[in-house]
């Protein structure tokens, strides 16, 4: 392929062989000869081969949105002639990433160092590259495609909330509470006398020895508050680039509640991924569930109450939707707080925060909390 530079030297040989044959002007016709002569040099020039082979290394499998994906390239050369000059140019989810490959002494490898920079969730494929070599006098450009390819995880970013738990705190002695189930004693409350029917494996032997009346201990269940996060997905209330700032407040949020030690579940409003009604574990349960999220039409769209069919026991519910959302709600506003994401958000009845995106929900959070 020319550049611009390359196709003006055409144009300028074809318009003088033109010129030249019409008016028998020789020396226009021998100009014209010697620009096809550099232009062929030049294609020939762009269209070597590198002298090296070039691999690829994804140094990180999962990255967050918005965050580059690192890569590592090996540039070797095997031959006995230093390799040229080049540039890599990567892809990933139609995002390039250009990386200059200086030349390398022969025998000799080389690492450099290169990113991709993110968009948008999902599992997308790195690659294939292209080797980009352009001749000398910067006329002609030759491209060697490699077609490895490389996966790669983009999953919601997480944002730090600093501060007391925020719309946690409708659960009241929270930390006391999270404390005491860490305990293997937790549900003990006091001391009474045995009586007929009561686990034998109560008995407190101890204090039964001292009194001489068989004691047992009494206990009382002592649950983890549970924190629910639900992610609006219709797509009638947001659009596409605000949804991504929404599930990244969906992930913080209950990202957050993971790492303050509560019970949190994450459900959705897609009827193709609804998440479960189990808690999660662990912030990668929270980063895998909402991955493969994307906005639902009305027909895929599940009703909040649907999701809730079961009841609302000790359970803090907490939508996060979009400027016009949310799509569904209980029948009373005190069952649910919502949170609005996207550009022209605005507050109103039940609603907790209105945020134009996450780092902007989270400067609110902060200063809120």
């Amino acid at each position: 392929m020319l550049t611009r530079s390359g196709l003006g030297l055409l144009l300028f040989g074809i318009v003088a062989a033109g010129l030249g044959l019409w008016w028998k002007y020789e020396e226009l016709v021998v100009g014209a000869v010697a620009a096809g002569a550099i232009l062929l040099m030049a294609v020939l020039a762009a269209q070597r081969p590198l002298r090296a082979t070039v691999t690829r290394r994804v140094d990180a499998v999962r990255i967050a949105r918005g965050d580059p994906i690192p890569l590592t390239y090996k540039v070797r050369n095997t031959t006995a002639f230093r390799s040229g000059r080049a540039v890599l140019v990567d892809t990933c989810d139609g995002v390039e990433g250009r990386v200059e490959l200086a030349p390398v002494a022969a025998r000799t490898e080389e690492l450099v160092d290169g990113t991709i920079a993110t968009r948008r969730r999902g599992v997308f494929d790195v690659g294939p590259f292209d080797i980009v070599r352009i001749d000398p006098l910067w006329l002609a450009v030759g491209r060697r495609a490699d077609r490895a390819t490389a996966s790669v995880i983009v999953h919601p970013k997480v944002y730090d909330l600093s501060g007391p738990h925020g719309a946690v705190r409708v659960v009241e002695n929270e930390s006391v509470i999270r404390r005491a189930t860490t305990d293997p004693m937790s549900g003990f409350v006091s001391m009474r006398e045995y009586v007929s029917g009561d686990d034998p494996r109560l008995i407190h032997w101890p204090t039964t020895a001292r009194v001489g009346t068989l004691m047992v201990r009494e206990h009382v269940e002592v649950r983890r508050p549970e924190f629910t996060v639900v992610l609006d997905t219709a797509e009638r209330v947001i659009d596409p680039d605000d949804f991504e700032e929404a599930v990244d407040v969906a992930a913080t949020l209950a990202a957050h509640a993971v790492r303050t030690g509560l019970d949190v579940v994450l459900r959705t409003t897609s009827r193709a991924h609804p998440g479960t009604p189990a808690s999660l574990g662990s912030e990668p349960a929270v980063l895998d569930l909402l991955t493969p999220v994307q906005r639902s039409t009305d027909d895929e769209t599940v009703a909040v109450a649907t999701l809730f069919a079961g009841g609302l026991a000790r359970s803090a519910v907490l939508m996060v939707t979009g400027p016009n959302g949310p799509s569904s709600r209980f029948a009373s506003l005190d069952q649910m707080t919502t949170i609005r994401v996207g550009r022209g958000a605005e507050a109103g009845a039940g609603v907790l925060f209105a945020a134009d995106d996450a780092h902007d929900f989270v400067q609110r959070w902060r200063s809120w909390s």
